[in-house]
């Protein structure tokens, strides 16, 4: 008797629980044909992964009064197709978001919006996820925006992204979303402790000025800076800010080693990522743009992939041009001594390198051979004639005249053969 009370007090409760949980819609109007009911007339949306499909309902023929039979099918599983009567008579005062996938609180139709009604910035979140921001009465993709982004706009593309971003808002220039710890807009920053600019700030939202300028001994003013009006405190990330908002862009992205201005170095001037492999070697140059008390650049002998800048006064021997050149450079006042001699002894004020490789075509003189080679008894202090090479003798004024006349007895016969032709 009591396993017969049990289950029919199991059907019962079974049988209230199928009743309680079905939950009809509201009234509504469907569109149709003539004769119509509104299980024929009424979209159904599709529901993958629920427990049955939706179906609607109706009390009269004229498809004034569908209803939703049961509205909890829209409580599980993956849903496409929903229209503005579906969720009108599950949800009430809702509509079908763009893809169909949800019913949104909408101030009005995501799908057939009058024309009359505007779109806000609220309705193309929650309308359309994929064209969140508003711009100029249209819903549009936070990626299709290059200029005149708002701090509104930028939340609500941070709110729909997956995973949801930090960039709320505009940056000062309105060209991209920044992650600031509150508006850019210099009007609203800046005049009190409370809105005061920050260092991160003023780099998010200001990259043409991105150096923070503290308020001052009784005052609560900020401001940002440009990278050219500060001599302290410079750092590869604010010299890369601003040399990339120069127009056209610099090429001073890194800070010297003192922090003092931005340079051309060919990488960071920081003394701890350099010199330590052949891949972070320093260069002459580099030494000059990041050291100049230290311009010249010097090879470790253990091991031999090391490098350092070193003061030209400390430089006694093995002198390169690279090197000469950065110490001239570095002088004050500026010097011309800004090639090597040929033995690497010191630097000279040659026209062109003693090198000869490096010194390509260009003819030798008797200064540059002097200057090159020294003037010493065999020196090679002399330029050949035809000035391809130096040597130890020097070229008689006698063989000069004679060579130059016989180059113009040569030209004159030229001449002649030509009028007998």
């Amino acid at each position: 008797m009591q396993n017969k009370t049990l289950i029919i007090c199991l059907i019962i409760s079974q049988l209230l629980v199928s009743v309680i949980s079905q939950f009809p819609g509201i009234e509504t109007t469907c569109t149709g044909s003539p004769g119509q009911k509104c299980s024929q007339a009424c979209a159904v949306p599709t529901v993958t992964g629920g427990p049955g499909a939706c179906s609607w309902l109706g009390t009269g023929n004229d498809l004034t009064t569908c209803f939703v039979n049961d509205c909890s099918c829209l409580n599980i599983g993956t849903i496409t197709g929903l229209t503005d009567a579906f969720c009108y008579s599950c949800r009430g005062s809702s509509f079908a978001n763009t893809a169909g996938s949800a019913c949104v609180a909408s101030s009005a139709s995501c799908t057939a919006r009058p024309s009359n009604v505007a779109w806000t910035l609220g309705d193309c979140t929650i309308c359309s996820p994929n064209t969140p921001a508003l711009v100029s009465g249209a819903c549009k993709a936070c990626s299709d925006i290059t200029s005149g982004l708002t701090d509104a706009n930028c939340a609500a593309c941070a709110s729909t992204s997956t995973p949801k971003g930090n960039t709320n808002f505009a940056n000062s220039a309105g060209t991209a979303c920044v992650n600031a710890s509150a508006t850019c807009d210099s009007g609203s920053r800046g005049s009190t402790a409370l809105n005061a600019w920050t260092a991160a700030d003023c780099l998010a939202c200001t990259p043409a000025t991105p150096i923070l300028v503290p308020a001052a001994q009784g005052s609560t003013t900020t401001s940002c800076a440009a990278c050219s009006t500060v001599n302290t405190g410079l750092t590869d990330t604010l010299c890369n800010a601003c040399a990339s908002s120069a127009s056209p862009p610099a090429k001073t992205t890194f800070a010297n080693t003192a922090g003092s201005a931005c340079v051309a170095s060919s990488a960071t001037c920081t003394t701890a990522s350099r010199g330590t492999t052949t891949a972070n070697a320093w260069t002459a140059a580099d030494c000059l743009a990041c050291t100049p008390a230290t311009p010249a650049v010097q090879f470790g002998a253990s091991p031999l992939t090391t490098s350092s800048c070193v003061a030209c006064n400390s430089i006694t021997s093995g002198w390169t041009d690279a090197n000469c050149n950065s110490c001239a450079m570095a002088a004050s006042p500026q010097t011309k001594t800004i090639f090597a001699k040929t033995d690497g002894s010191a630097c000279v004020a040659a026209a062109y390198s003693c090198n000869k490789s490096a010194r390509g075509s260009n003819k030798w003189t008797d200064a540059d051979c002097a200057a090159c080679n020294g003037t010493a008894t065999n020196a090679n202090q002399y330029a050949s004639v035809d000035g391809s090479s130096c040597q130890s003798t020097q070229i008689s004024a006698s063989n000069t005249s004679c060579t130059f006349s016989g180059q113009i007895f040569v030209s004159i016969l030229l001449v002649l053969s030509a009028l007998l032709i």
